[in-house]
Parts: structure tokens; C-alpha cells; sequence
């Protein structure tokens, strides 16, 4: 990994042109468990994943919200003793105090993921519109509430990035290509048969 400490580029803002918007894109992203992650096929340049490939015979799984109840966040993480860097984090929640979601939340509080998401922001030709939260030190579960007199009944939960590890940018974009090619790819859950 190269260390840049200089700024290389103008940081720009063109407010009729590249607007910024907040949320994500519908009501859904995809988690993929951290080992199913084939490293040695997949590819990134700098903060852009141009290929994620999984192992075989493995699969993306689909989180659903509704409204705007799914987020990420990213935040610089200073280190005295390491290499600085950024913690991920996806808040989320399972609908319903069901059996079969006590059953996700058990998976995950066991698992380590990276999650996809599709972003209202999807910058020149939509070519940003996709981002991955947890692509070098994957996620795991950091907080699950459960109240039967609070947000509905539903399970919030948030995965985040594991204590004392980092990720070098705050979220990495997901471009394969073509806004179109990488869309394809997130319909399908990444799957690989």
C-alpha cells in the first residue's frame, strides 16, 4: 500500500453539476459474508472496487428497509501507535421481532461482512453510485437493540468495522466497468455458480 501524505488534486464543488444528495438508493442492499470474498480475483484501484468476486458456489444476501431506515457512515479514526485511518459502520434493522429474524440475528453476531449499497449520489455517468462499507476489514455486529415499545418492534442493529483495525478511505465505490454492468452484478447478489 502506498502512502500518500499530499494533496494531489483541486477539491472542487459544482453546485449545477455534481450536486451533492443524502440516502441510499431504494430500499435494499446486499451483505456478503467477508469469506465468501474471492481476494485473489477481485480488484481495486485505489478507493474504487472494479471487480468483487465471489468463491464459488457462494452468494450475496439481500437486506431490506423501508422509508430511509438503512444508513452508512464512515469516520476518520486517529492512531497514536498505527497507521491512521477510517472505522465503517451500516445501521440497520431486522422488521420484525419474527422467528426467522432471530434467527439473521444470531448469524450475525457470529459472522464478519462487507455490505453494498446503491447511493442517491451517483456522480458523473452514475459511475459512484455504488458503495462498499467494509472492504478491507469487513463488519461485525457492534449493537443490536430489541424493545417491544420502541421503533416499532423491529431489531436495530449495526455492523461496524472491528475494534483496532481500519480501512484506508472512508467507503470504496463499486465500479465495474459501467453503471449498468455494476447494477447488474448488485440484482444478482454477486453470486457465483
Amino acid at each position: 500500500m502506498a502512502c500518500n501524505s499530499k494533496i494531489t488534486q483541486n477539491i472542487l464543488f459544482d453546485a449545477c453539476n455534481d450536486a451533492p444528495k443524502k440516502g441510499l438508493s431504494g430500499s435494499k442492499g446486499v451483505i456478503i459474508n467477508y469469506d465468501d470474498i474471492d481476494f485473489t480475483s477481485t480488484t481495486s484501484s485505489g478507493s474504487t472496487v472494479t471487480t468483487l468476486t465471489l468463491k464459488n458456489g457462494t452468494s450475496g444476501f439481500s437486506v431490506a428497509w423501508y422509508k430511509q431506515l438503512g444508513s452508512y457512515a464512515g469516520e476518520f479514526a486517529k492512531n497514536d501507535e498505527a497507521i491512521d485511518g477510517f472505522t465503517n459502520s451500516f445501521l440497520t434493522r431486522l422488521g420484525t421481532s419474527s422467528a426467522e429474524n432471530a434467527e439473521r440475528a444470531n448469524e450475525l453476531k457470529s459472522g464478519k461482512f462487507i455490505m453494498v449499497v446503491e447511493t442517491e449520489y451517483k456522480g458523473a455517468s452514475n459511475l459512484d453510485a455504488y458503495k462498499v462499507i467494509g472492504f478491507q476489514a469487513g463488519l461485525e455486529l457492534s449493537e443490536m437493540t430489541t424493545s417491544s415499545n420502541e421503533n416499532s418492534g423491529s431489531i436495530l442493529f449495526t455492523l461496524a468495522s472491528p475494534t483496532d483495525t481500519f480501512e484506508q478511505y472512508p467507503f470504496m465505490v463499486l465500479n465495474e466497468g459501467s453503471f449498468s454492468a455494476t447494477t447488474a452484478s448488485y440484482a444478482a447478489l454477486f453470486a457465483e455458480v
